[in-house]
């Protein structure tokens, strides 16, 4: 523990000396303390992080259902880290902050995927294909509410994550290529990718009132 790296020493090196150096607090004695069942990866890990109370869009962010690209759009949703022109313009860039979906009002959030004349398009064809209406005031709110079973709540959020992603998507193509897919274009999209995702699920672990719910959606035949 007591080892110091030279100056000539790699960069890669250097860093796991320094990880080296962050975890001395966990030793006692020359023993990890900080575990009783002693040192473990799992273990070394939590105790790097730390105990923080879960957020509460934790489920709705983090669903298994849905693809890590539209997991972390919902992570930056969560954060208010999205770069909306709005919030570009708020730290003093000279940019238009107008929607570049429908140009009407400011791009912030909320109206990209909640009051945009495009986005509402793109929702209201979905509403047609499943059948279900899928009123939006607040994604993660609306994500954090669903009901039903595990399977209904991770297809219903995964569905709303990639909405999000499309309709951000849509977004950056209007905006660097002036060029944009009609809303039920984007919607058939949505099902498709949400039906490849439901095919590839073990269909033994689903119960029959399960398989009769994604028919009724039309997720599967």
């Amino acid at each position: 523990m007591d080892y110091k790296p030279s100056t000539s020493s790699s960069w890669v090196w250097r860093r796991i000396c320094w990880v080296k150096e962050e975890m001395r607090d966990g030793y006692v004695n020359g023993k990890w303390g900080v575990q009783p069942e002693g040192f473990t990866p799992a273990g070394c890990y939590d105790w790097f992080k730390g105990t923080r109370p879960r957020v509460h869009w934790f489920k709705a962010v983090w669903n298994g259902w849905a693809l890590p690209k539209h997991q972390f759009l919902g992570w930056l949703i969560a954060h208010e880290a999205l770069n909306t022109t709005a919030r570009l313009a708020s730290f003093g860039l000279d940019i238009e902050d107008k929607c570049h979906l429908c140009g009407l009002t400011p791009e912030t959030t909320e109206h990209l995927f909640c009051e945009c004349l495009y986005s509402r398009g793109i929702i209201r064809e979905l509403n047609k294909e499943t059948r279900w209406n899928f009123p939006i005031r607040d994604v993660l709110d609306w994500c954090m509410q669903r009901k039903g079973t595990v399977l209904q709540r991770g297809v219903q959020i995964a569905m709303m994550l990639g909405t999000v992603y499309q309709v951000w998507h849509q977004r950056n193509k209007s905006r660097n290529k002036n060029l944009l897919i009609r809303p039920e274009c984007v919607a058939r999209f949505i099902m498709e990718e949400m039906r490849s995702r439901v095919r590839g699920r073990d269909r033994a672990t689903m119960t029959i009132a399960e398989r009769d719910w994604l028919k009724r959606m039309r997720l599967v035949e």
